[in-house]
């Protein structure tokens, strides 16, 4: 037992899925105390002991067992579907129920997350497989969308202009994913005349996103200023007695 338990314990590894260990060892003792007690009641047969009453006994005693251990039984179970389904993994940074941060532990009970504020939440896993998980680490690129609303005494030419440096500044960079951004005067807003930008950035790092989006930020600035446009400044009226 103890060899097979090891020979699946290499597999694992090799597989990336060390995080499914911890299930083994329960799942090998389990199995032992299966059979040792299947050789028992063998055993106890053999001396001409009633089988049937035994397990009736052992039936009621484990009803009462089985609802004394009814939610760690669904914690161990959800323990399960988080390893074989592998929604999330150690070290993904999700979105979990009102908790955002990283995955510390995947244990039998309970799952551990660090969230951003340096707390360590841990969430019962019989809860975490019935709510929806957002793992940000699974995704390949960040969303780029920001939105520019321009004043309305820009000229056409000064729009058409905006838009065609925006789009040619997309166009070169190197970290936009070149098959679906887009740059358009998508509305009339109220004060302004707004334009949508829609890119993905070919980075899952979120501090190297917010490098990256500031740098498109001050060039996009730029642009505007270039075209001799201005960005809307909402406006207020102050009273002074």
């Amino acid at each position: 037992m103890n060899l097979m338990r090891d020979i699946y314990a290499t597999y694992l590894h090799e597989h990336g899925r060390p995080g499914t260990l911890a299930l083994l060892h329960p799942a090998a003792n389990a199995f032992k105390a299966l059979i040792v007690i299947g050789a028992l009641l063998i055993y106890l047969d053999k001396f001409g002991i009633n089988i049937t009453a035994v397990l009736a006994g052992l039936g009621i005693g484990g009803i009462a067992v089985a609802l004394a251990l009814q939610k760690p039984m669904e914690d161990m179970l959800g323990a399960v579907t988080l390893y074989t389904q592998q929604p999330i993994r150690i070290g993904d940074f999700c979105r979990v129920a009102d908790y955002t941060g990283t995955i510390e532990v995947i244990g039998l009970r309970t799952t551990r997350i660090r969230t951003l504020a340096r707390t360590l939440v841990a969430i019962p896993n019989h809860r975490l497989v019935n709510e929806p998980i957002d793992n940000i680490s699974a995704r390949g690129s960040i969303w780029y969308h920001p939105v520019l609303r321009l004043r309305y005494d820009t000229t056409p030419d000064q729009l058409r202009q905006v838009l065609k440096d925006i789009r040619a500044l997309l166009s070169s960079h190197e970290r936009v994913l070149q098959d679906n951004h887009r740059v358009r005067f998508n509305e009339f807003a109220k004060h302004a005349m707004q334009i949508e930008v829609f890119a993905y950035l070919t980075t899952t790092d979120w501090a190297e996103f917010l490098e990256l989006a500031e740098e498109l930020n001050i060039r996009i600035v730029e642009i505007v200023s270039e075209a001799g446009a201005s960005l809307f400044m909402p406006s207020g009226t102050l009273y002074v007695e």
